[in-house]
């Protein structure tokens, strides 16, 4: 049986996200969506680090920022 090696973050930007993101990172896990409150420095930085398919930020202001500093990804 085959399983797949995809996970999504909730809180990527937080203590234990950034946690979680280490062990995915340490046991060849695939990110496939990050998601955080309004922390965008870091989480653009997981963005370009792990290249998810999505990324979701509550924050509408931080969304928009966002948006703008990863376009070119």
């Amino acid at each position: 049986m085959s399983f797949d090696r995809s996970i999504a973050i909730l809180g990527s930007t937080g203590s234990i996200g950034t946690q979680s993101l280490e062990v995915a990172q340490k046991h060849g896990m695939r990110v496939k969506a990050l998601a955080a409150q309004k922390n965008i420095k870091l989480l653009e930085e997981q963005i370009r680090r792990f290249s998810p398919e999505r990324a979701a930020v509550y924050d509408n202001a931080a969304a928009k920022e966002l948006k703008i500093a990863v376009a070119d990804t």
